[in-house]
């Protein structure tokens, strides 16, 4: 298995040479970069379902090839096992390497087509960085779980929590990807493999691994599109729910607003680039005794929802906070914010209307 840092290393490399390479140029209407960014998203995800779809063909080839062994004596049948689960472990590793790689790329070509800058691309270093956060939505991270801004996301799990999340943190996404795959065959084999050969088993299989494949790369384009379209995205969002100014936000908003930002931080247990983004131009500190108003709470809990909106699927967990809001400022109003938000998300839309 790579280590965390050998595989952190390769991508960057990775994507610092697609983006250098990348032929994509940057596309000024909004509509047509929309339409651009909707193909290199559809491509990739085609793409993943075509590598699941070979991956299994190579493993069902070997099946077929070495069925004799698979009737044959207890040896034979033996050599049969380690050799098919050797090819799947290895038939899968490529997959992942792959996925991974095409995720990385495509991530480059949007970045030329938004127009992203090639030194924000280039800031390795820095964990809230726009760089590492594509990197990490390759990989299926869904955000920053470590102390930023003086929030621990991890405040609340508790120390069962902490130590599941030590052991699944041992185990990498490529070997957790692999094993899962094994998992499912073998679970295959039990239900029919008494009656079929295993050949037959693999191509029933087949479908339900390039099902997952596009499942899984079609999340993770939509995380990327958020992110790279977030991180230009985001002031603009603060401009619009906050006309007035950072510097002019009444005190009774700004803790509203980081209050309700840190709960549902600490509740989803992870920081997401786009709400890491917003703490880095609106700040941290607020004045925990200010009066927070009806008004200041509505245009606090509307700006929480648009953030809510581009900052990744809710986690279960957030249902509570997310009911709460509704309650507060009417299921049509978030219903509205949230569309609004993903119109500028997928279709570039620019916000127009006035929040008041």
């Amino acid at each position: 298995m790579l280590s965390k840092s050998i595989l952190k290393n390769w991508a960057v490399k990775r994507l610092l040479e697609n983006f250098s390479s990348s032929k994509e140029v940057y596309i000024e209407n909004k509509k047509e970069a929309d339409r651009r960014l909707d193909l290199l998203c559809r491509m990739a995800i085609i793409r993943a379902g075509v590598v699941g779809l070979l991956s299994g063909l190579v493993v069902i080839f070997f099946a077929l090839l070495l069925r004799d062994f698979e009737f044959g004596g207890q040896n034979q049948k033996l050599i049969f096992a380690v050799v098919l689960a050797l090819i799947g472990f290895l038939t899968t590793g490529i997959e992942l390497a792959f996925l991974y790689r095409d995720s990385l790329n495509t991530a480059s070509r949007m970045a030329k087509v938004i127009n992203l800058p090639q030194e924000e691309i280039a800031k390795m270093d820095v964990e809230h960085a726009i760089g590492p956060w594509l990197i990490y939505a390759a990989l299926g991270a869904p955000g920053y779980r470590g102390i930023l801004f003086g929030i621990d996301p991890l405040e609340k799990i508790g120390r069962l929590g902490l130590l599941i999340r030590k052991i699944l943190k041992k185990l990498g996404s490529a070997s957790s990807f692999t094993f899962f795959k094994a998992i499912l065959r073998r679970i295959w084999v039990r239900i029919i493999g008494r009656v079929a050969t295993r050949a037959y088993v693999e191509l029933l299989a087949l479908p339900i691994f390039i099902l997952f494949n596009i499942v899984g790369m079609r999340h993770t384009m939509s995380e990327m599109r958020s992110r790279l379209v977030g991180h230009e995205l985001t002031p603009k969002l603060i401009q619009h729910a906050f006309p007035e100014g950072l510097e002019s936000i009444n005190s009774g908003v700004r803790r509203a607003t980081l209050e309700g930002l840190i709960e549902r931080v600490t509740t989803a247990r992870y920081l997401h680039p786009n709400q890491i983004r917003v703490l880095e131009l609106l700040g941290d500190t607020y004045d925990k005794n200010a009066k927070i108003s009806k008004t200041d709470r509505r245009r606090s809990d509307r700006f929480l929802v648009a953030l809510s909106a581009m900052s990744g699927k809710d986690s279960r967990r957030c249902k509570k906070l997310n009911k709460a809001i509704i309650e507060r400022l009417g299921k049509e109003e978030v219903g509205m914010v949230r569309k609004e938000v993903q119109d500028a998300i997928h279709d570039l839309i620019p916000f127009e209307r006035k929040w008041n």
